[in-house]
């Protein structure tokens, strides 16, 4: 891999090594990265120190005079650290030759032969998807770009909730309401059965007992049953599939909870903790301990029936023989339910592996968005609201562009300013959404990002680069701190996907286009002579292949005019 992450992992084999074979220790060397004005790599040596009782001056000219210091400009010992510089000229030579020879296929990381069971998004199908749970698709849908870039084999799930009650008030709703409905998307046509139907069993008791015979022949696995209420849920899943194409998820599969119902995964669950289970009233339940107190899970009813939990215990079993890894993206709410459930699961298999992401809920400025649904504010709304909001400033930018291509370009850059203002803010950390945020074409957006895109490709399109390239034409500032910022592509990547946090690449992303805009401003291409314009258009074809890669990254579209 190109860049500074190669030169870090390169330091940091070199170093364990020269440990090794000077001082007979076997340590984990991990390289820092310093405050700005320190280097572009430090390693502390402080276990050093405190093993050997030398100081740090002493053991630092020894690991330096011993190390391959290829691609470092030079080292310093600065109390008890050693900050490498890194030759970025050098680098950049590397960089540039492995983008003309192999293109976009120089950003592929190696494969990791490991399968990773990805779920996400899972909303009842019971209505469209609202504002508040906004975040989940986009982070989800962002995690599974990052780690297959990363190398991992990943598998999309969305996890349909049929056997529950608000699936049954709806079908009991849809089924048995006369309700005039103009409404044309499908998920939004069933939510005033739903409405309905839950009022209604407020106060009518045969509603309720006809809703609790569609949820016992459901958990009995009646398979009439359970596939005519398919065909109504999956009207609203239809509905959601759409609003979800439009901001560019999709899954690979819809894992229906019925199915662990019908294939008996649910009955080998009871059996398989059957003698950790406890009796209370003819229930079964199974204990757990959450924040140092023990609570009971309810497993079975008295009539027999499963309950949401078994049925997720179920789930999370078929997903861990389907994947080398299960990763969960969940509202904060949902902590309480997946700490319980990793206990009940370790208990069946003890060497389980689950990774939750949890986020915060999106929220909007308190009347900054009216709707007409009511109380709920749905993401197609946000959606729609975005790309309206895209086409006025398109309009008033652009008087050259027919109807045509101001509706695509309005639903390019609306849609993708929803996907990068959710992106950009760290999951677990409280969002507001603002459209003066979102839809800056000057500032951290989306629509910075593709209009930055955008201007490398303008200048290409006046002029291709002919693959020249030298490190030794390299002249202005802002030409070495575009090409440093373009070598921190593979670090971001790799930790972005690591740790499972895809608002790095937001931010990276950000970064990146800022250096290139002042690149743009300070150095001249096009006028050039034609040895250092070459150069540069070298420079502005690597950046609009790692930009338009991050684009993709986020599911943002990267439009080649704006």
């Amino acid at each position: 891999m190109f860049g500074l992450e190669g030169v870090r992992k390169s330091l940091e084999e070199s170093i364990k090594e020269v440990i090794r074979e000077k001082f007979s220790l076997e340590m984990n060397v991990v390289l820092e990265r310093p405050p700005e004005g320190f280097g572009d790599f430090s390693y502390p040596l402080y276990d050093l120190v405190k093993n050997l009782r030398k100081s740090p001056e002493e053991l630092g000219k020894i690991i330096i005079s011993s190390m391959d210091l290829k691609n470092i400009e030079r080292v310093e010992i600065k109390g008890n650290y050693l900050n490498f510089y890194a030759d970025s000229l050098s680098i950049s030579e590397d960089f540039i030759n492995k983008i003309r020879e192999s293109g976009r296929e120089a950003l592929n990381f190696e494969r990791k032969n490991r399968k990773v069971i990805l779920e996400h998004t899972s909303a009842n199908p019971t209505g469209p998807l609202h504002v508040g749970r906004g975040r989940n698709p986009i982070i989800g849908d962002t995690i599974g770009r990052l780690l297959k870039k990363y190398g991992y084999d990943v598998e999309t799930h969305y996890y349909v909730n049929d056997a529950g009650r608000q699936s049954a008030i709806l079908v009991y709703g849809y089924k048995n309401l006369k309700l005039d409905v103009n409404e044309k998307k499908s998920d939004h046509r069933l939510v005033p059965y739903y409405q309905k139907a839950s009022e209604l069993i407020e106060n009518d008791d045969q509603a309720k007992l006809e809703i609790e015979k569609i949820m016992n022949s459901v958990e009995r696995g009646d398979v009439n049953t359970i596939m005519e209420n398919r065909e109504i849920l999956g009207l609203v899943l239809e509905g959601i599939k759409q609003t979800l194409s439009r901001i560019n998820v999709s899954f690979d599969r819809f894992y229906w909870e019925t199915d662990l119902i019908l294939n008996g995964s649910v009955k080998r669950v009871l059996e398989m903790l059957r003698d950790d289970m406890k009796e209370e009233e003819g229930a079964y339940y199974i204990e757990v301990e959450l924040k140092g107190k023990r609570e009971k899970v309810f497993l079975k009813r008295k009539d027999g029936t499963s309950l949401y939990f078994t049925r997720d215990i179920a789930y999370h079993l078929v997903k861990s023989e389907l994947g080398d890894e299960m990763i969960n993206v969940l509202g904060e709410d949902h902590k309480p339910h997946a700490e319980m459930l990793l206990q009940v699961l370790k208990k069946i298999k003890g060497n389980i592996n689950i990774r939750n992401v949890f986020y915060s809920f999106v929220a909007l400025p308190e009347g900054r968005m009216s709707t007409r649904r009511g109380r709920v504010v749905y993401l197609d709304d946000l959606i729609e609201e975005s790309v309206e909001k895209a086409r006025e400033e398109i309009i008033k930018r652009r008087n050259d562009l027919d109807p045509e291509a101001i509706e695509t370009l309005s639903e390019k850059i609306g849609t993708g300013a929803v996907r990068f203002n959710i992106l950009k803010i760290q999951s677990e950390k409280k969002l507001v959404f603002k459209w003066e945020e979102a839809l800056n074409f000057e500032g951290d957006s989306s629509p910075f990002l593709q209009y930055s895109y955008a201007r490398a490709s303008s200048i290409l399109r006046k002029e291709s680069w002919k693959g020249q390239y030298s490190k030794d034409l390299v002249r202005d500032q802002a030409e070495v701190a575009l090409l440093k910022m373009m070598l921190q592509y593979p670090e971001v990547i790799e930790d972005a996907s690591r740790n499972l946090r895809p608002y790095r690449v937001a931010k990276y992303a950000i970064d990146l286009a800022s250096a290139f805009n002042i690149f743009y401003t300070q150095c001249p291409v096009l006028k050039e002579r034609e040895e250092l314009k070459q150069n540069r258009l070298a420079m502005v074809h690597a950046f609009r292949l790692l930009m338009g890669d991050l684009l993709d990254l986020m599911g943002i579209e990267h439009p080649e005019e704006i």
